[in-house]
Formats: C-alpha cells, sequence, structure tokens
C-alpha cells in the first residue's frame, strides 16, 4: 500500500501532486500541507495538526480532520501517526526546500521509520529515497539524471548499477567517501547496501513538468 503525505515546505506544482496522488491509496495533508493539496484539485483522506499556519479549521468535510496541538512533535511526525499499518511505500511532497532545520530533521525523522518501508521524497526539481538494508532500490530513471549519494550514517557494502562511477560493497560515510553528483549512464539504476542509512537523490534533468513521470520502482 502507498500513502501520500503533504506537508508544508517547497510546494509541489500541481502536475508532480497529481502523479504522485494518483499511485497513493490514502493521502494525509498536515497542517498547510492543505494548501498545495486544494490547489492540486485534491482532497485528503486525513488533515492533521495544529493547524496554526492554515487559518481556519475545514468545517463539515468528507475527510478526516485529527487536531494535533501539542508542540513535541513535527508536523511529520504527526502526519506519520495516520499512515496505515500496512503501508510499505511511503511518498512525501512539500518535506524539502524553504527552511533547511525541517528538511533536515525531515530527513532525521525518515531514518528511523521501519527499514523495510519504501521512502521517497519528491519536489519538483529531484526524488530522494531513503535506502536502508532492506529497502534497496531498483528505478527506471532518465539517462544523464545527476545522481548522488548521501550516507546519513555510515554504511557499508554499498553496491550499484547504472552509474557512470559504480561502487562495489564499497564503505561510505564521514571520512569514508561520500557520492556527490555521479550521473546515470542506463535508464536502468539500482542501489543497496549491507548496513547504515543512506539517500539517493535523483535530480530531474528537465523538470518534472516535462516528464512522463517520476523515476519508476522497477518491482524485485
Amino acid at each position: 500500500m502507498t500513502t501520500l503525505i503533504i506537508l508544508g515546505g517547497e510546494k509541489p506544482s500541481v502536475p508532480l501532486a497529481r502523479i504522485v496522488a494518483n499511485r497513493a491509496r490514502k493521502v494525509i495533508a498536515a497542517d498547510s500541507g492543505y494548501h498545495p493539496a486544494l490547489e492540486s484539485g485534491l482532497e485528503p483522506d486525513v488533515l492533521t495538526g495544529d493547524f496554526d499556519s492554515i487559518g481556519s479549521v475545514p468545517e463539515e468535510t468528507a475527510f478526516k480532520v485529527v487536531p494535533a496541538p501539542e508542540q513535541d512533535a513535527t508536523d511529520f511526525e504527526k502526519a506519520l501517526r495516520q499512515v496505515p499499518d500496512d503501508c510499505r511505500e511511503l511518498e512525501i511532497l512539500g518535506g524539502t526546500g524553504l527552511r533547511s532545520d525541517h528538511f533536515l530533521t525531515n530527513l532525521l525523522i525518515a531514518a528511523g521509520l521501519p527499514e523495510e518501508m519504501s521512502v521517497v521524497f519528491h519536489d519538483d526539481t529531484q526524488s530522494i529515497y531513503r535506502l536502508t538494508p532492506a529497502s534497496p532500490v531498483s528505478l527506471k530513471v532518465q539517462v544523464g539524471s545527476i545522481v548522488s549519494l548521501i550516507p546519513f550514517a555510515s554504511c557499508t557494502g554499498v553496491t550499484t548499477t547504472g552509474l557512470h562511477w559504480n561502487l562495489d560493497r564499497a564503505p561510505m560515510g564521514p571520512r569514508k567517501g561520500l557520492g556527490q553528483s555521479n550521473r546515470a549512464d542506463r535508464e536502468d539504476l539500482a542501489v543497496s547496501l549491507e548496513s547504515g542509512t543512506l539517500y539517493l537523490i535523483i535530480n530531474h534533468p528537465e523538470g518534472v513538468n516535462r516528464l512522463a513521470g517520476l523515476p519508476e520502482i522497477v518491482q524485485a
């Protein structure tokens, strides 16, 4: 099951929001993430948050409204409470950009999600996949896309195929090696690792508005 969370960071374009929403069985808007949802013609299944960013809470809606007024959790954490237990793929819009502290905190929170869950952040210039040993990725991408591998903690056994500079069971991390600004030489891209948490960043060379779609996950 795929779940979409819409946060209040970098606002997705209407085409991007619709592409991602069309493959989600549940859509969750967190606080000001409600605005880009409405602008894209999407009605969330759930709206949650402390609602300090959206003004008045909509009344008599067909969707579920879950107030979460406490200040010791972020909007992302509040939205995650509404994710179904059977969710296997989590996609996030509005989780990047604007404030770097929010963006980095979102990456930190995502790093702690169940290892077997596929987690990806999208905006109109990039897709950011969280990888763990239990959730490698195999993707269809545009040849020529700029691809970066950013270890969020020390990683071992990082292996890639489809890149200009491939890795074979390489260590990555502070003082061990990074992977900024590689390039996709083939349409088929695969990345796996043996331990740690890694973020795979794929830059959309022409922007999402001119793409037929986003990178496509190839089912194993």
